[in-house]
């Protein structure tokens, strides 16, 4: 907020009774002025005009031949500039260093014209304004100086001749800058006061810019709140997709799934266990034929007899040739009754085909269960919410880290402004011999 340009005078007479009974002289008056820093900088600007404009007329005559020679080295540099862009860099085989010494010219050149660009910028006929160009130019050349230090040491690997003259060029602009540094420095101790001053309150007024800038952070928090109520409503979503029927229903069929394949386990382990009990006649019989299916048999191969004995056709027949050959006497076996038992019972009961038929079966069930899982979408919708809302949770401690630091940073900011307006009042009411209060912008 930019108070007016008006400045407002309180004249303030302290005198009590005391004063009066005991003879006590009135006070002196005090002229109290309220500013805002937009009204120093003006203040300052008017009154270096009116008190130094003798001084300021030399300085600006001795400043501005200055600023005009800067202009013709940079228009040489820039010459000098365009050769080495254009120059060629054929007589070297080493190709890492022109890979280095060709990247390392485009960077230089880069810096170099960014220079060149603050140099050919345009000033104000007054001293404020050679002052500014004169901060930002010298700050400049030192970063530029730092920075193009090792892209000139590869540069000059293969660009020596256009490299040397610009770094004369450039030697020649430090010190043109330099002259004009010492002629704004002999028109600053005559006006030492006022310069500080501007310089405190163009610092002031670039913090409350910041300031105000940072002050956003009403944004941060309406931005904080929308991905909160977001995140809120995602939860809400999730949670009644959870306890919605669809759901349930889901569950359901999961189970469903997983009651189908310990029901499929079982089946294979009664299964091998039945196998298990003719397992001793089946490997004898097999040294007297050669049989696939009764390999697969004595070896578990379940897939293998589901393919090629899915009723147990092939076992049956085999084992009720082993039932002729044991009870014929062609078969030895130790406990041959009992062995002979479980056979008849096997046949008897047609278990081998049964449990074949079922395993099929469930197996078949088992694979249509599995494609309806398939073709549920809300597993889907219920990972989309959930992955939305971790996202948005992480969006969110961004958010409250960003409000964090931001505030941190107003604080700062806040603590620097009140330091720096102190210290332009302070200093205002020593050169206006005024009481100035300051309002920041």
């Amino acid at each position: 907020m930019i108070w007016k340009n008006e400045l407002k005078v309180e004249n303030l007479i302290k005198l009590s009774w005391l004063n009066k009974i005991f003879g006590k002289k009135q006070e002196e008056n005090i002229e109290e002025t309220k500013m805002s820093l937009k009204d120093v900088e003006d203040f300052i600007v008017n009154k270096l005009k009116k008190e130094s404009e003798p001084l300021e007329e030399s300085t600006k005559r001795q400043a501005r031949k200055e600023y005009e020679n800067l202009q013709q080295i940079a228009s040489r540099m820039q010459n000098q500039l365009n050769l080495l862009k254009q120059a060629p860099y054929s007589g070297r085989n080493d190709a890492i260093i022109i890979r280095k010494a060709v990247g390392s010219r485009k960077s230089f050149v880069n810096k170099m014209e960014i220079l060149i660009r603050q140099i050919q910028s345009p000033i104000e006929d007054d001293i404020t304004s050679i002052l500014d160009f004169h901060n930002e130019t010298a700050g400049l050349i030192n970063i530029t100086n730092a920075k193009t230090v090792r892209e000139y040491a590869f540069l000059k690997e293969l660009f020596k001749d256009e490299g040397k003259k610009i770094l004369e060029t450039f030697h020649q602009i430090i010190e043109i800058d330099k002259k004009l540094g010492n002629i704004i420095k002999k028109f600053k101790k005559s006006n030492i006061e006022l310069l500080e001053a501007k310089e405190i309150a163009t610092e002031a007024l670039k913090l409350t810019e910041e300031l105000e800038h940072k002050n956003k952070i009403d944004e941060l928090s309406n931005i904080l709140k929308k991905t909160e109520n977001k995140n809120k409503k995602i939860e809400n979503e999730l949670k009644k997709l959870l306890d919605s029927n669809e759901w349930k229903n889901f569950l359901e069929m999961k189970k469903t799934r997983e009651q189908m394949i310990i029901n499929l386990q079982n089946k294979r382990s009664d299964f091998i266990e039945l196998i298990a009990k003719v397992e001793k006649p089946l490997k004898k019989y097999r040294w007297s034929i050669k049989n696939k299916i009764l390999d697969d048999y004595i070896q578990q191969s379940f897939e293998s007899i589901l393919s090629e004995d899915s009723k147990g056709e092939i076992f049956i027949s085999i084992i009720k040739k082993i039932k002729i050959d044991v009870s014929e006497g062609k078969m030895n076996l130790k406990n041959k009754d009992k062995f002979l038992t479980i056979i008849e019972k096997m046949i008897e009961d047609n278990s081998i085909e049964k449990m074949l038929v079922e395993y099929s079966k469930l197996s078949e069930d088992l694979k249509n269960q599995e494609k309806r899982l398939i073709l549920e979408k809300i597993p889907k919708r219920k990972s989309d919410l959930e992955s939305e809302i971790n996202r948005l949770k992480v969006e969110i401690e961004e958010i409250e880290n960003e409000e964090k630091r931001v505030q941190n940073q107003i604080k700062t900011i806040q603590a620097d402004t009140k330091q720096k307006i102190k210290e332009l009042e302070d200093l205002l009411n020593k050169i206006t011999n005024k009481k100035i209060l300051l309002k920041a912008n």
